[in-house]
């Protein structure tokens, strides 16, 4: 892992996977560069490794779709090789700029979703590619009695939310104190309380390959609102939320008014949506991905514990 300490969805996933796979009885661990920060925002049962070695031949290493200096170095090992493909709009970085020699070195592919497996297919040379699936972790993930709060998540999309804000507090006429939860350099603990009692969540998505945070959000029975990312078009609808445009901050606003309303109405159109949502999510769950990681390793690359 290039950069463990990142507070991104794709590093927590990355952990995810070794904690399933030592479950299992595999040998398995996360490697860093020695000095490195590991995550705070999450608690991870996963072994680490602090090491610039040469890794052992009969290693099999998993890399990061999107940092052609670790892909670069490693092209020419003998060890065999797996991408793991969390973000095609990030990949683009990665195997794509290095020279086609070393591009031949990386042939089996994970993907955490169809969508992301399909765009590999088209725009990649393979031999394999399977779908390991992201998720929203059922543990930990799941709905709370609602208060009347909008929760989201602005990281890639700062200047949106504040955009989308103004012009919601702009048109909104109701009498409820709707408050905002930025979730924001918080924990997945915190923010699973955060996602579990908000009545409302604005997804501020923004190129992404499945985005756990929608997911989650839905797990959480939130009314999602907001930009899908492209990726969760998979599995988003106008059954499970109101959606926008990309980049349409005035739709997005307008499918937050919308939500809330719903919210205040309360009643069977919003449990129905409520219900879609978590319906939805449930599509995503870590008992689904952890089924898909063993039949990879044990089928696709022949590795049992």
């Amino acid at each position: 892992m290039p950069s463990p300490a990142a507070a991104t969805g794709g590093n927590k996933v990355s952990f995810r996977h070794v904690e399933a796979l030592v479950a299992m009885g595999y040998d398995a661990r996360v490697r860093m560069w020695p000095g490195q920060a590991r995550p705070w925002w999450f608690s991870s049962t996963a072994p680490v490794e602090e090491s610039d070695r040469r890794p052992d031949p009969d290693e099999i290493l998993v890399f990061p779709e999107d940092d052609p200096d670790v892909l670069a170095q490693h092209a020419a090992l003998p060890n065999r090789k797996v991408v793991f493909c969390q973000n095609p709009y990030y990949a683009v970085k990665g195997l794509p700029a290095l020279p086609r020699e070393a591009q031949a070195a990386y042939r089996t592919f994970m993907a955490c979703s169809p969508g992301v497996a399909a765009w590999i297919a088209r725009f990649l040379d393979y031999e394999v590619i399977a779908t390991v699936p992201g998720f929203a972790d059922e543990r930990l993930f799941k709905p709370a009695d609602k208060t009347a709060v909008i929760a989201c998540m602005p990281r890639k999309r700062p200047l949106e939310q504040r955009v989308i804000r103004h012009m919601f507090e702009r048109q909104y006429a109701g009498g409820v104190d709707w408050r905002w939860e930025v979730i924001e350099r918080r924990t997945e603990a915190e923010a699973a309380r955060a996602l579990g009692t908000a009545s409302v969540f604005l997804s501020l998505a923004r190129h992404e390959g499945m985005s756990m945070t929608i997911a989650e959000a839905m797990a959480c029975e939130c009314l999602v609102a907001g930009f899908t990312g492209l990726g969760p078009r998979e599995y988003t609808s106008p059954l499970n939320g109101f959606w926008a445009e990309e980049d349409d901050c005035e739709a997005a606003a307008e499918a937050l008014l919308r939500a809330v309303r719903l919210a205040e109405a309360g009643g069977g159109p919003a449990a129905l949506m409520r219900h879609a949502a978590r319906t939805a999510a449930a599509g995503w769950t870590h008992a689904g991905f952890v089924q898909a990681l063993a039949t990879f390793w044990r089928d696709e690359m022949g590795v049992t514990p």
